[in-house]
């Protein structure tokens, strides 16, 4: 017999346990209920699994986790609202144990590639029609393409390409704290701490707009622990945390009248040479940026200098500050910490911050250090669970309303998750939204549509601006959770 605090569980199988607890209702939930409830297999209880699986449960879906861990599966109950099952997800009996078949997704979060090819396998020939699979091994991903038609995947994540990407958005755009990117590129949300001697800072959004006469929007800002969807008459104070929404044209305008457009990135080092490190050093390598990767364990590092001969990889405890110093840290454009534990990361990134004029990027995964990190200057912070964690919730979004006259094709949750940005494609006329001026639109409290890709054109909305079928359309919110456009109206 094993307890499971809030509530003891009398009867348990071996193989199962159903544990129920008391649900803490985020004041959103009412939203999530009127969705497409969905059951999900995920097999996986590590970072990845975990954090999915508890957002897959809040926006009000059934979710079955299967993982060989005892300790991971009592550590889940202990927190979530679903049911666990031990054993080897791998194995049909574990898959129909789990309830696959009346299932809409399996999802595949485990460390092991292998395993989660398997997994997938598995499910297509028990019937499943959707599948997600992790594949992080670089090997592999090079022929994801081949791996995904085979086994009929419907998404493969790989979180650390993920973070990489996200890395090299930010180095190139090295004003920003954070980059996210809607419309293949054509609209990036961006953001920005403002500095005392801002010169944005005391005016209203209205002053800003009429000042600047660029095409932009400032979409959602956070003042200490205060988020706002502002209005014209908002007035931005030092310290705020602003997103920005535009081109990449208008955006390097925007902080370049504003003094805020720092020097091109020319020279990065980057302590950490796991996959994230790898992937990150070729992107940049591959677009002109002199890198350097500082690597401790020495067969990794040979095994580097064969997979970038254009980076300089260098033998050595990152969190030796003697070395940071020999290594020539006073000199670099940007520092990335990326090693396996946080704590080193933060500590790294702080001595960097006073040793150096560099732009810093910390890798963090758990919440709570973020928040600390955040507390303690460190803008830029990346979660490879979280930004992998984003892309199945967006895929998931379009699958609650797959026939619906418009889909979701990115979403991304922005400062601290606590707001999220959503790109949907208008597939058809919506009632009571297309062709109507926005100005006339009853939107709900706390959205903002900030932003319409029309063909190649991007609109940064007025009130005599509409959405036509064929758009893409990019929402703000700060206290709903939608899968359909027209959601947004009251």
């Amino acid at each position: 017999m094993m307890f499971c605090a809030p509530n003891k569980v009398d009867k348990m199988s071996k193989k199962c346990y159903n544990f129920f607890m008391y649900r803490m209702i985020r004041p959103n939930y009412t939203e999530h209920r009127k969705l497409k409830k969905m059951k999900f297999v995920v097999i996986g209880a590590g970072k990845l699994g975990g954090t999915l699986s508890a957002q897959l449960v809040e926006e009000g879906h059934n979710v079955t986790v299967i993982d060989n861990s005892s300790s991971a599966i009592k550590k889940m109950l202990n927190s979530q609202d679903l049911m666990c099952i031990e054993g080897n997800g791998a194995t049909v009996d574990m898959q129909l144990e789990a309830g696959i078949k009346k299932s809409d997704c399996l999802i595949a979060t485990t460390a092991h590639d292998e395993l989660n090819m398997l997994c997938c396998m598995v499910a297509r020939r028990l019937g499943i029609e959707r599948s997600i699979c992790r594949v992080r091994n670089p090997d592999y991903y090079n022929q994801i393409d081949l791996i995904k038609s085979d086994l009929g995947l419907s998404m493969v994540i790989n979180p650390e390409l993920t973070a990489a990407g996200e890395i090299t958005r930010v180095l190139v755009f090295p004003a920003a704290a954070k980059v996210e990117v809607f419309g293949k590129g054509k609209v990036e949300v961006v953001e920005n701490r403002l500095s005392e001697d801002s010169p944005l800072v005391g005016l209203s959004l209205a002053e800003i707009y009429k000042k600047l006469k660029l095409q932009f929007l400032i979409c959602a800002v956070q003042r200490d622990q205060e988020i706002f969807i502002p209005t014209g008459d908002f007035v931005l104070k030092a310290g705020d945390r602003i997103n920005v929404a535009a081109s990449h044209s208008d955006l390097e305008r925007f902080f370049k009248q504003n003094g805020a457009l720092k020097i091109k990135i020319k020279n990065v080092m980057i302590v950490g040479g796991g996959k994230i490190g790898f992937y990150l050093a070729k992107q940049l390598t591959d677009i002109g940026m002199r890198v350097k990767v500082i690597e401790k364990d020495y067969d990794r590092c040979t095994q580097l200098c064969d997979m970038l001969p254009k980076a300089a990889i260098i033998h050595g405890d990152g969190t030796d500050q003697e070395l940071l110093i020999d290594e020539g840290i006073a000199d670099v454009d940007a520092f990335v910490a990326l090693s396996s534990i946080d704590e080193e990361n933060i500590i790294m990134s702080l001595f960097a911050k006073n040793n150096t004029s560099a732009k810093i990027v910390t890798k963090v995964n758990r919440e709570t250090y973020a928040e600390m990190a955040s507390m303690l200057g460190l803008e830029t912070l990346i979660s490879p669970k979280q930004l992998a964690n984003g892309m199945i919730l967006s895929y998931v979004r379009s699958l609650e309303n797959a026939s619906s006259e418009s889909r979701i094709d990115s979403l991304y949750n922005i400062i601290d998750n606590r707001v999220e940005a959503i790109e949907f494609n208008v597939n058809e006329k919506i009632q009571d939204l297309t062709g109507k001026p926005l100005k006339d639109l009853r939107l709900k409290k706390n959205i903002l549509i900030c932003a319409i890709i029309r063909k190649r054109q991007v609109l940064i909305p007025n009130g005599s601006d509409k959405i036509d079928p064929g758009d893409s359309v990019i929402i703000i919110t700060k206290e709903h959770r939608f899968s359909e456009l027209k959601d947004i109206l009251e």
